[in-house]
């Protein structure tokens, strides 16, 4: 880490309202081995006498747009049963799924990455478990409810009680970090519509992701707003470590640089599991100017390309720093309340590559995270090289590569 001095200037600033930093909300410290969030007062006490401090970045899933979106009305997160089986059918009519012939105008994404051929070799794994750190997902949702995982001591066990001894009651569906509470239910709609892109079931209906058999584990940091802390993203990340996700998709930032964040990136990455994020929304040179969490040593960084196999205008990029691109702009996908729907950025991108991961990992052919980010850029297709390190996503070579063991 960084000299503390250092840290601790930046801590206290926020403060003092000097400069123009990112959003904060209080500090962090390191204490008895944990990560807190102090207050002004406790931060005075405690960051002068040897500690680390560092701010509490905020960060959000519409993170970098020059004219921020409205934030959406917020709706009411779904109440699952003991299985998430019992979803209401769809409330708007869903675009038929075909493996042979996609809705050209709704899924151009997967035509343009081929992922149809890709399927010829695998659909997924529900081995994989593929952690999606966002605002929630709706479980009851009629194309991912089949693919949510599930905590099984927590499942089988007593309600109101910590079955597993994990530090979290009740987390049968992943966790709720920012309202600190069991299963991470969606009461915004990005982190549902990410997570169809990554593994929305191949069901006949409505759309499928890039890998439509795997397990989703719905970890909510970000508000019903869209937004969340430092201190709520990085537990959320040691919950998927320490609960079997073999990929993190992030689809949010714009904070500044945490060292406590970047720490629990790297215990991640250092087990051999891949960390996908979202390059960002503000047509910015992210080799200048760092956006976190894209920016972090090992992390996938993903700019979005759209329709015309551009970059999209709001996708910011890097030569350096941005590893490739993916269909970010117009993407169809889920919606809370069984519905479907449109939405476009960096976030979208993000989990078209958190997908290809998912499949790639089901063939099980023995190759680590590393090896499997050195394929996606060794794999993708020769175009957008003026923005980004390799080119754009192509799964059907990526998988094929994979399937030949590399």
């Amino acid at each position: 880490m960084r000299e503390q001095g250092l840290a601790l200037v930046c801590a206290l600033a926020l403060f003092t309202g000097c400069g123009s930093a990112p959003e904060t909300d209080g500090v962090l410290a390191q204490v008895d081995g944990r990560i807190e969030k102090l207050s002004e007062r406790e931060a005075a006490a405690l960051c002068g006498d040897g500690r680390f401090c560092e701010p509490n970045y905020v960060y959000s899933a519409n993170f970098g747009r020059r004219r921020r979106e409205p934030a959406p009305a917020p709706v009411p997160a779904p109440v699952p049963t003991a299985t998430p089986t019992s979803a209401p059918r769809p409330t708007a009519t869903p675009a038929p799924t075909s493996t042979a012939a996609p809705n050209l105008e709704r899924e151009y994404a997967k035509q343009r990455m081929r992922v149809e051929e890709a399927w010829r070799l695998t659909t997924g794994s529900r081995e994989i478990v593929v952690a999606v750190i966002d605002t929630g997902i709706d479980v009851t949702h009629p194309d991912l409810r089949e693919n949510i995982w599930s905590n099984a001591a927590e499942l089988k066990g007593v309600p109101g009680v910590d079955d597993d001894g994990n530090g979290y009651i009740d987390d049968v569906y992943g966790y709720d970090f920012h309202n600190e509470r069991g299963n991470g239910l969606d009461d915004n709609r990005h982190g549902t519509h990410v997570a169809g892109i990554i593994g929305a079931a191949l069901n006949g209906f409505g759309t499928a992701g890039v890998s439509s058999q795997v397990r989703l584990m719905p970890l909510k940091f970000l508000s019903a707003t869209g937004s969340g802390d430092a201190r709520n993203a990085i537990r959320a990340i040691d919950y998927a470590v320490a609960n079997g996700a073999r990929v993190i998709s992030n689809s949010w930032g714009g904070g500044g640089r945490s060292e406590l964040l970047e720490a629990a990136i790297a215990r991640a990455t250092a087990r051999g599991i891949a960390v996908v994020a979202a390059a960002g929304n503000e047509r910015n040179d992210n080799d200048s100017i760092p956006t976190y969490p894209a920016g972090y040593p090992g992390v996938i960084s993903v700019a979005s390309s759209n329709f015309d196999e551009y970059l999209s205008g709001f996708s910011n990029y890097g030569r350096g720093s941005v590893l490739l691109a993916a269909p970010g702009e117009e993407i169809w996908s889920t919606l809370p309340r069984g519905d479907y729907g449109m939405l476009s950025g960096t976030s979208m991108a993000a989990p078209q590559v958190s997908g290809a991961l998912a499949l790639a990992l089901s063939l099980g052919r023995g190759i680590g995270a590393e090896r499997l980010k050195g394929l996606l850029c060794e794999t993708s297709s020769r175009i957008l090289l003026s923005w980004v390190s390799c080119g754009r996503l192509d799964v059907a070579e990526f998988i094929r590569r994979v399937n030949q063991g590399g």
